[in-house]
């Protein structure tokens, strides 16, 4: 099963950063480790091996490095387990931020600008 996203329109109001930064999801069955792929002050793509149903309410803890790491509370927006790492869409979910504080939101807005460079599984840093 693939997931056909050719028609969906981006109404986003903040551009999203490609970046892969280490995440833990706090959710209502436990803890599970993951990864960004993309995010913005709004919200983030998290790819994960079993992503919980869209609505559920979680907390996004992304760790950046030099130690900064954001606690964010968010909600599953749509998830995709079905994907791979190797299909155009990876399983993982789509996150809605629902409470973030300036100081945050202006971090991750400078993300966008290259401000932070995040790590590929390589040890190679990406622009």
């Amino acid at each position: 099963m693939n997931l056909d996203t050719s028609e969906w329109t981006d109404a986003r109001e903040y551009p999203r950063s490609k970046g892969a930064w280490p995440v833990v999801i706090m959710t209502s069955r436990g803890a599970l480790i993951a990864e960004t792929r993309n995010i913005s002050p709004q919200g983030a793509f998290i790819f994960c091996d079993r992503p919980p149903p869209p609505e559920e309410k979680i907390r996004v803890i992304i760790m950046f490095p030099n130690s900064r790491y954001l606690d964010l509370p968010a909600e599953v927006t749509w998830s995709y387990p079905y994907g791979s790492d190797k299909d155009d869409t990876p399983h993982g979910m789509g996150v809605k931020f629902t409470e973030i504080s300036k100081a945050d939101r202006e971090f991750i807005s400078s993300l966008s600008s290259g401000y932070l460079r995040s790590v590929d599984r390589k040890g190679v840093f990406e622009e």
